[in-house]
C-alpha cells in the first residue's frame, strides 16, 4: 500500500501525487466507465414504466425507479467489473408510506386543526402556520436527499462489496435546520458552510466494504467561489452557479479518501452548464418553441373572452385557448418519453468521464465487510427518491 502523509487540511495524501482536479495535471486511464445499455431497450423500459405509472396513479413509480437503476447500474464499470443495484420497489414504497402516514399526514392534520381553532380568535397565527408547514416539507425533502443517498449506497455492490453511510436521522435533521436558518439570516452568505457541513456529514465516516471513508471539505474553501457566483449571477443569467457547483465537486473529490483510494473530478463550470442546458433543451425545447409559435393565438383567444358580437359559429375562446395549448403539452410529453433515456445516459457518462480514481484496492481485505448486516437507508423515513 502506498505510504500516505496528511496534507495541509489533514487529509491523507499519497506521497508524490497531486490532486487530479489541480490545473494541468495529466489524466490517467479511466477506471470508471459506462457501456451503453441501448437506446431502444431503455426507451421500451421507460415507456412501459410511464404507462404503468399513469394506470396505477403513480404507485408504479417506486418499481419503475428500481428497474431503471438495475439496468443502468449494470452498465457502469469500475476496473472492468459492473455495479449491481440490489434495492427493491417495495422498500421504496414502504419508506414513502411511512413518510406520508407518520410525518406528513399528522403534521398536516395538526396544522389544519390549529388553523381552524385560531381562525376566529387569532387569524394572524392561522396565516403563519401554512408557510411554516411548507418550510417543514422543504426541510424533510432536504433530509430525504441524504436518506436517498444512504439508501442507494447500501444497495449498490461491486464484486460483492457495498457502501454504507454512517450518519443517522436526528443529527442530520438538526444540522439541516440550523445551517438553513443561518443561511437565511446571512442572506445566503453561509451557504458554502451549509453545503460543506452537509456533505461532510454524509461522507465522513462512511465505508466502502471495510474501507473507511473520510471527507475534510470546508466551507472556507468554497466561500470565494460562492461570492463570485452570487455577484455574477445577474450578469450571467444564473450560469455562474455552475462554476460554484464545479468547485464543490472538485473540492469534495480531492478531499475524500477511502482507505488507499483517492478521487478527483475534472469537470469545469462550462461542462456542468453545457450538460444541464442540453438536457433541458432536449426535454423542453420543442415544447417551448411550439408555445412561442402559438402565443399569438392564445393571446387572441384571451382578448376575445367576454367580448360581445363574436362571429356566429366561431370557436369558444376557452376552447381556442385549449386547442392552442394542447400541442405544447403533447410536445413536452413526447420529449419526455423519447429523450429521457438519453438524459439518463448523458448524466452517467458525464460522471464516468470526469471522475478520477487513484490507488489500489486489496479485495481480499475489503470483502471481509461485504456482508455487513446494517440496513442503511431504511427505518422511519426510508428512501425519499419517490418524491
Amino acid at each position: 500500500m502506498t505510504e500516505q502523509a496528511p496534507d495541509a487540511a489533514g487529509v491523507p495524501q499519497p506521497q508524490g501525487i497531486r490532486p487530479w482536479s489541480a490545473n494541468h495535471v495529466p489524466k490517467p486511464p479511466p477506471r470508471v466507465g459506462y457501456e451503453p445499455a441501448g437506446y431502444v431497450r431503455l426507451l421500451k423500459l421507460h415507456v412501459v414504466n410511464t404507462l404503468l405509472t399513469v394506470v396505477t396513479l403513480s404507485i408504479w413509480r417506486f418499481w419503475a425507479i428500481t428497474r431503471i437503476r438495475q439496468v443502468l447500474w449494470a452498465h457502469i464499470r469500475f476496473d472492468g467489473q459492473p455495479l449491481e443495484y440490489t434495492g427493491t420497489g417495495i422498500e421504496i414504497f414502504v419508506g414513502f408510506l411511512k413518510v406520508v402516514l407518520l410525518i406528513l399526514l399528522p403534521a398536516a392534520l395538526i396544522v389544519t386543526a390549529i388553523q381552524m381553532v385560531m381562525l376566529g380568535t387569532a387569524p394572524q397565527v392561522s396565516g403563519v402556520l401554512g408557510p411554516v408547514y411548507m418550510l417543514g416539507v422543504l426541510w424533510l425533502v432536504a433530509l430525504g436527499k441524504y436518506l436517498g443517498l444512504r439508501y442507494r449506497a447500501s444497495r449498490t455492490r461491486w464484486r460483492g462489496i457495498r457502501g454504507r453511510l454512517a450518519g443517522t436521522v436526528a443529527p442530520y435533521l438538526w444540522l439541516t435546520l440550523w445551517t438553513a436558518t443561518l443561511t437565511v439570516l446571512t442572506l445566503g452568505l453561509f451557504k458554502p458552510w451549509m453545503d460543506a457541513k452537509r456533505i461532510r456529514y454524509a461522507l465522513h465516516g462512511a465505508r466502502a466494504g471495510s474501507l473507511p471513508v473520510t471527507c475534510q471539505v470546508s466551507g472556507g474553501n468554497l466561500f470565494w467561489s460562492w461570492l463570485v457566483a452570487v455577484l455574477l449571477w445577474p450578469f450571467s443569467l444564473g450560469l455562474s452557479y455552475f462554476w460554484y457547483k464545479a468547485r464543490v465537486y472538485r473540492l469534495v473529490a480531492d478531499r475524500t479518501v477511502a482507505g488507499p483510494v483517492r478521487f478527483g473530478f475534472t469537470a469545469s463550470g462550462w461542462s456542468h452548464a453545457w450538460l444541464t442546458l442540453n438536457n433541458i433543451a432536449l426535454l423542453f425545447g420543442p415544447g417551448v418553441l411550439i408555445a412561442f409559435t402559438l402565443t399569438p393565438a392564445i393571446l387572441i383567444a384571451l382578448a376575445s373572452i367576454g367580448q360581445a358580437g363574436a362571429p356566429t359559429g366561431s370557436m369558444s375562446p376557452y376552447w381556442a385557448m385549449i386547442a392552442a395549448a394542447v400541442p405544447t403539452y403533447v410536445a413536452i410529453a413526447a420529449c419526455y418519453l423519447l429523450f429521457m433515456p438519453i438524459v439518463w445516459e448523458r448524466r452517467i457518462r458525464f460522471v464516468c468521464r470526469h471522475l478520477v480514481v487513484l490507488g489500489a484496492i486489496d479485495l481480499a481485505a475489503v470483502r471481509q465487510a461485504a456482508d455487513d448486516s446494517t440496513t442503511a437507508g431504511e427505518g422511519l423515513i426510508g428512501d425519499f427518491d419517490a418524491f
